[in-house]
């Protein structure tokens, strides 16, 4: 019998949510994306351990998710089981040594609540994060940020599961960040062996709230009025080049804001942004992203990378 068939059997003591064939359209930003053989959502540290342990003792592949919104799953789904850390949301601990605070906080924080609770207690340092979505932990595995600043910046160090489902604290010495990227061990969100990032400390300065807030309003100002933010993206698609223009830039000097495949477009107001409008599958937004790349490749002579994480397989 297959482990997945008596998976409930193997974790006596799990509390969290366990679901089969949850389909990840549901949570993913994208809103696109087939089933995955089994959901779980943890409710506590222990049951993650539990479950990531027995998961990787039972060899089951072990996707983890936050938010879902730096992430495309493939219209056929995901073999074995995707954990999402959106139920650990736990309180922050906050310690304040003269300008510096050191905030240690849960990885399925959303980013926003972060950001919003840091600027109401003047506390400098996170108003970068205005207007980017999904949780801590999707953020800074891809060391997430706003030119030029980005987690690298404030990370003071990791706590994390490895996939024996044993605990590990990291100090900021030993990773290594660069621009969307987090290595821990020399491993990165792509390798099947990354850690599992639980919760992290940050080094921020004291700051004063109004102008924080201040600063945050206008943020979201902007970012309303230069992003499809009322439509299912995963952000932007594609990282840019290390020199030359941005990402955005070379898409749209080819004129291809408005650009459709299916039911999958380039957003008319931010061409580094794919946008479901509606019954979009992830093929669709493939196809339109493959198109994308040649067409750049062919004109400028760049490659471009993508920021998303793609996972699964073909329908």
């Amino acid at each position: 019998m297959s482990p997945l068939a008596h998976i409930e059997a193997l974790l006596p003591r799990y509390q969290g949510v366990i679901r089969r064939e949850e389909p990840m359209a549901r949570h993913t930003a994208f809103k696109v994306g087939g089933a995955c053989d089994l959901y779980l959502a943890p409710e506590s540290l222990d049951d993650l351990c539990m479950a990531v342990a027995t998961l990787s003792r039972e060899g089951i592949p072990l996707i983890v998710v936050g938010g879902g919104s730096n992430l495309l799953v493939k219209d056929g789904g995901i073999e074995g089981a995707v954990i999402t850390l959106a139920g650990l949301d736990t309180t922050l601990d906050e310690e304040v040594a003269g300008e510096t605070v050191f905030l240690t906080v849960p990885a399925g924080i959303k980013t926003q609540r972060l950001g919003r609770f840091a600027a109401q207690k003047g506390y400098a340092g996170l108003n970068f994060t205005t207007g980017i979505p999904g949780t801590l932990g999707g953020a800074l595995a891809m060391n997430a940020g706003t030119t030029p600043v980005a987690f690298e910046g404030i990370l003071d160090a990791l706590t994390v599961v490895d996939r024996s489902g044993e605990i590990h604290t990291v100090s900021r010495h030993a990773l290594t960040l660069s621009y969307r990227h987090l290595t821990i061990g020399g491993k990165d969100r792509h390798d099947e062996a990354f850690p599992i990032i639980v919760s992290a400390r940050l080094r921020l300065t004291r700051g004063t709230r109004e102008a924080l807030m201040t600063e945050r309003k206008r943020l979201l100002k902007k970012r309303t009025q230069s992003q499809p933010v009322h439509l299912p993206s995963a952000g932007c698609f594609f990282k840019n080049p290390p020199q030359g223009p941005s990402a955005g830039k070379l898409i749209d000097d080819l004129g291809l804001k408005g650009e459709t495949h299916g039911r999958a477009q380039v957003s008319p107001l931010h061409a580094n942004y794919l946008v479901n409008t509606g019954g979009a599958t992830a093929a669709d937004i493939i196809a339109l992203a493959t198109r994308v790349k040649e067409r750049v490749k062919r004109r400028h002579g760049i490659q471009l990378d993508e920021e998303v994480t793609l996972v699964g397989k073909e329908a």
